[in-house]
């Protein structure tokens, strides 16, 4: 997973992944039949462990809106590096031409987009979020946000920027 996203799918050799794995490529193959089914793996994983990790931080607190700005950190907290987020790059790189990743994407985007959704419901039920656009709508445009900050991380905005972007458009929810 590290390989693939730090140098991306189509910058990763073979070599590449058998050193990060230890394995001769025969074993490689035996273990994870081709690059691009490894890759998928690799990508499940991230997505998984990724969302496993943010929903922990979800109900941390009793506040809605502070469960949401907490998660809204982790994420631009991860995705602050020079890797980037994997999710992101992975659309960016593979799929406007990989149908098997355009569909796990959106697959991965809709969870997170329904649990962000959740998220800003609570609050406006709460009264913590005052405007009064969909949940749905809210979580959109949040999620393109970020994502538009994951990209930009990789050398055009610094991560300090991004967070900010994003804290300025949650604050202007309330």
């Amino acid at each position: 997973m590290d390989a693939f996203w730090a140098k991306g799918y189509e910058a990763t050799s073979m070599a590449d992944l058998c050193d990060c794995t230890g394995l001769h490529k025969g074993s490689l193959y035996q273990a994870f039949g081709d690059k691009h089914t490894l890759f998928m793996n690799a990508l499940h994983h991230y997505a998984n462990s990724e969302f496993h990790e943010t929903v922990g931080v979800m109900k941390e607190s009793n506040s809605p809106l502070e469960n949401l700005r907490d998660v809204v950190t982790k994420i631009c907290d991860d995705a602050s590096g020079e890797k980037g987020c994997m999710m992101i790059n992975s659309v960016v790189e593979l799929a406007p031409h990989d149908p098997a990743v355009k569909a796990a994407l959106q697959g991965f985007g809709g969870q997170r987009m329904e649990a962000v959704a959740n998220m800003i419901a609570m609050a406006q039920e709460s009264g913590e979020i005052k405007v009064k656009k969909s949940p749905e709508r809210l979580a959109r445009q949040l999620m393109l946000t970020m994502a538009g900050g994951a990209a930009m991380v990789k050398g055009l905005i610094g991560p300090e920027e991004i967070a900010e972007t994003v804290k300025d458009l949650v604050d202007s929810w309330v």
